[in-house]
């Protein structure tokens, strides 16, 4: 692959390397998640894995909002 860019090479692919947070799939009122744990009672959604194609424009399982962790089953 070739990168045409006037940006260096460490600002490019700074981070890339960096280790990512363990990451939790659960199951949440039928609807598979991919969470990234905040602490022990809430995490963040990282992704929809599974659900209806409607749960997909749901904003309550939207990439970023925080929910309890106590409503899912691991």
């Amino acid at each position: 692959m070739t990168l045409y860019t006037i940006m260096s090479g460490e600002q490019i692919f700074e981070g890339m390397w960096k280790e990512q947070p363990p990451l939790l799939e659960m199951q949440i009122e039928g609807r598979l998640l991919q969470i990234m744990p905040v602490n022990e009672r809430s995490g963040i959604i990282v992704r929809l894995i599974n659900g209806s194609l409607y749960d997909y424009l749901d904003s309550a399982y939207t990439p970023g909002r925080e929910i309890s962790l106590n409503s899912a089953q691991s």
